[in-house]
């Protein structure tokens, strides 16, 4: 599963090569964490252990397709991948987990979540061909 966003600054989710919901915007944030090591019964640290960074991506306005995603399918998703292509560079999220979806209900607009939230666990970046 993947999610892709264009260079026309639109975002789309593909399932299996197929365009299943599109989203207005995307907002990336990278957490990195250091937890220390402590000695039984020492107060300072005796070393740090520096972690993975972890991506917190928020998407707004998921809207459906066609009828080949429905709300309750798109909460189920797990482990997806999340691609995003800026100025010719493109950058790939994956290990994706839905964290948090808002849905807002208004008649007939085909929105599957105002708001979208995941992390992904890895992120990699490469320059598209011209």
């Amino acid at each position: 599963m993947e999610l892709l966003v264009p260079k026309r600054q639109s975002v789309s989710i593909e399932l299996n090569g197929e365009r299943v919901a599109s989203a207005s915007a995307i907002k990336c944030v990278c957490v990195k964490e250091r937890r220390a090591i402590r000695a039984f019964g020492e107060a300072e640290p005796v070393a740090w252990l520096d972690l993975s960074p972890s991506y917190r991506l928020e998407l707004s306005q998921l809207s459906g397709l066609g009828q080949s995603i429905s709300r309750s399918s798109l909460w189920e998703m797990s482990d997806f991948r999340l691609v995003t292509v800026q100025d010719g560079v493109r950058t790939v999220y994956s290990g994706c987990e839905w964290q948090e979806l808002t849905e807002q209900a208004d008649a007939g607009n085909g929105v599957l979540a105002e708001h979208a939230v995941m992390t992904a666990r890895k992120r990699s970046r490469e320059e598209e061909p011209v």
